[in-house]
């Protein structure tokens, strides 16, 4: 009984609510009514109307039942309200799809499954053609009709879900892909995966049927999506990978399509490190498989070691070393969830990084964080409590650089609060990898920097494109009229330097000098750059 209740909607919730005060209050009147009244014996209706206790009955049922009333009516307005706010958090405004939240809350590995899923990574398109061409109205008005069509195709909204953007996922019982070809003829012999291909194919027709039809504007896009199973004892975070890898497969290849990921292609992809799982990643941290590497920073102008910039690597058991772009996003997480269990994983790395460097003090190193490690109130303090570990390491100067990242998402003005608090403590920050892409001019001018490192893909171009060597000498202008210093980035020939050096710019990191090396070797590079300009 107990379970039935809970399974009721919350507007089934209400309508129980007030049909069991009627009849409470019912229940009421009819025993008042026949019942003895103030300790009085009466032998009819008609007694009691003589004696007028009738009319002190009335009132008294008058009062008890607008109790009553007005009770059900507070606890319906508090059932609709917490209703709607479970809406808000669970479901997508737009599409009415899950929340990527109420994704992870209802099909995380904390909940027992009963069975096994198919996970699908569904991606709309080339979809940002449509919001540059017809505007973001429009493009909501295809999102709205692409999320009915989701919830359709899993049945409930509960089994879709906007993972965000024009990304969706879809969830299905494995055992009901199964059924449904097991009695089809000329499918009862296929494999799991021939069934899957099949189904797939199928849901990848109808996604692309969907169009949208808006004051003589047609709009119609093709999908891409990787398939992945998620078994009863399974992690979500490692299906989640396998169809995200498979997706990637698919939009390598042109679009349009759909690909499943069986036991040989993650076995396959996992050999090439071309996916990395949570549990993976967890484990070779437990291995000190993960350090910094250092790439120093060159001041041409005096031939002297400014800087070591610190870049994490992932060194596998082979030999294979991984760069940030393959783990990045993972370690950010396990990191995250690790400070929320009182431990931070970032501290493995530096204790195996900075063991026993023992440089010039007026060395400095540099760490990298996100835009977003400063977008949450309190942040600055936390990436001071990372820093004052390292002091304890080395003795060395820390910069904290901030990878320039195009994200909407961000509240820079809050982030600009938690960057000012680290340099209020005496940190200096530098905006890293800027001029492409997402470069921002507002935060470029906006956010308290000390130091604006030119991103690479401006300097290949500066001694063959006017174009580049422009916007290096208009970033330039810009950094030195803001007390800001300048770092050219990814510098790889002598006449890229010889240019930099033209106009000013003398602090230098790239290839030409040195690549990333292991924190063993820093002392031997100083003595040799020592030896050959000094």
């Amino acid at each position: 009984m107990i379970k039935l209740l809970i399974s009721l909607k919350k507007t089934h919730k209400v309508l129980l609510l007030l049909i069991l005060s009627i009849v409470i209050f019912s229940g009421f009147f009819l025993i008042h009514l026949f019942s003895p009244v103030h300790d009085h014996e009466f032998e009819s209706i008609n007694d009691i109307i003589k004696n007028n206790f009738i009319i002190v009955f009335y009132y008294e049922a008058v009062f008890v039942f607008i109790i009553f009333f007005l009770l059900v009516i507070f606890l319906s307005y508090v059932v609709i309200k917490t209703d709607k706010l479970e809406r808000i958090v669970n479901l997508d405004e737009l599409t009415n799809v899950q929340t990527r939240r109420s994704f992870f809350l209802n099909n995380g590995d904390n909940n027992k499954r009963t069975f096994d899923y198919l996970i699908l990574i569904i991606d709309i398109d080339y979809f940002k053609s449509v919001n540059d061409s017809y505007g973001h109205e429009v493009g909501d008005k295809y999102l709205k009709k692409f999320g009915q069509e989701l919830i359709k195709i899993g049945v409930d909204s509960l089994n879709s879900v906007r993972l965000g953007g024009e990304e969706f996922a879809l969830l299905f019982n494995l055992k009901d892909i199964e059924k449904k070809y097991e009695t089809a003829k000329g499918y009862k012999d296929f494999t799991l995966s021939q069934k899957i291909n099949k189904f797939s194919k199928s849901i990848h027709n109808k996604l692309n049927s969907i169009f949208l039809d808006d004051n003589k504007i047609l709009i119609q896009k093709t999908c891409s999506f990787g398939s992945a199973l998620l078994p009863v004892d399974g992690k979500i975070s490692d299906a989640l990978s396998y169809a995200d890898r498979a997706l990637q497969v698919v939009k390598k290849k042109g679009r349009n399509n759909y690909k499943f990921a069986d036991d040989k292609f993650i076995a396959t992809s996992m050999e090439l490190n071309e996916i990395i799982t949570l549990d993976g990643l967890s484990e070779a941290l437990k291995k000190s498989q993960l350090s910094f590497y250092f790439q120093p920073i060159i001041d041409v102008k005096n031939n002297s070691i400014k800087f070591f910039e610190c870049l994490i690597r992932w060194t596998k058991p082979n030999g294979t070393i991984l760069l940030p772009k393959d783990f990045l996003s993972k370690f950010i997480h396990l990191n995250a969830r690790s400070m929320k269990e009182g431990t931070r994983i970032w501290r493995t790395v530096f204790d195996k990084s900075f063991k026993n460097i023992n440089i010039d003090k007026r060395i400095k190193f540099s760490i990298n964080f996100q835009m977003s490690h400063f977008a949450n109130i309190g942040a600055g303090k936390l990436v001071m409590e990372e820093i004052e570990y390292i002091k304890t390491l080395i003795d060395n100067e820390i910069i904290v650089e901030i990878t320039e990242a195009q994200n909407t998402r961000i509240d820079d003005k809050a982030a600009n609060k938690e960057i000012q608090y680290a340099k209020n403590q005496g940190v200096s920050v530098a905006l890293d990898d800027y001029g492409v892409k997402g470069s921002n001019l507002e935060r470029l001018i906006n956010t308290p920097w000390n130091i604006i490192k030119l991103d690479k893909q401006l300097i290949d171009n500066v001694v063959t494109n006017k174009r580049s060597r422009v916007a290096v000498e208009g970033i330039k202008t810009m950094a030195t009229r803001l007390d800001n210093q300048i770092i050219a980035e990814g510098v790889e020939t002598k006449e890229q330097l010889k240019y930099l050096k033209e106009i000013g710019i003398n602090l230098i990191q790239g290839f030409l000098f040195s690549k990333p090396m292991p924190g063993n070797q820093i002392e031997g590079y100083i003595k040799q750059f020592s030896a050959k300009y000094q």
